[in-house]
């Protein structure tokens, strides 16, 4: 599915990516739906081991459409800023695509559920350990097989024509 950036000047390395992927903790996982229309949820995420994990409700509809076909992609905008007197936006973005999977290993399930608390709640680390103890059995965990990824960034240095 590899397709060739338009503005070139503008792609990351693989390892930029990454390490734009990692500083980032919400995107939009996008998915077939309902009668084959797209369906794109935000998410709170994290990157890891070279996957994206995502956790969410055991049901809903983002599990009906990944049931139906595991097949998403995945999008996220860091460190955005409209740059007025240049009319365009500085940023950092990826998008991934792959399969997506529910995580079913109880030692894989604690290790991404503690990632969450370590990159999304570093100031409450204790309770947020506690949280874990009680929602591990609740909450469906997601992860993103990653077949593609890549990264696009906008220093805005100069008008954007």
């Amino acid at each position: 599915m590899k397709r060739e950036m338009y503005k070139k000047e503008r792609q990351m390395s693989d390892a930029d990516a990454i390490k734009a992927c990692q500083s980032g903790n919400h995107g939009t996982l996008s998915m077939i739906g309902d009668n084959g229309y797209p369906y794109a949820t935000p998410v709170n995420y994290i990157y890891m081991d070279g996957k994206i994990y995502i956790h969410s409700a055991k049901y809903g509809y983002k599990v009906d459409c990944i049931d139906q076909n595991n097949k998403v992609c995945f999008s996220a905008i860091i460190n955005a800023k409209v740059e007025q007197s240049k009319f365009t936006a500085a940023f950092q973005s990826i998008i991934a695509t792959g399969k997506i999977h529910a995580v079913k290993d109880e030692g894989e399930r604690r290790k991404v559920l503690e990632q969450f608390i370590y990159k999304l709640c570093p100031d409450f680390i204790e309770d947020g350990m506690k949280f874990v103890d009680g929602a591990i059995g609740k909450t469906l965990l997601l992860c993103m097989d990653i077949e593609e990824m890549t990264g696009k960034e906008n220093l805005a240095t100069s008008f954007d024509v």
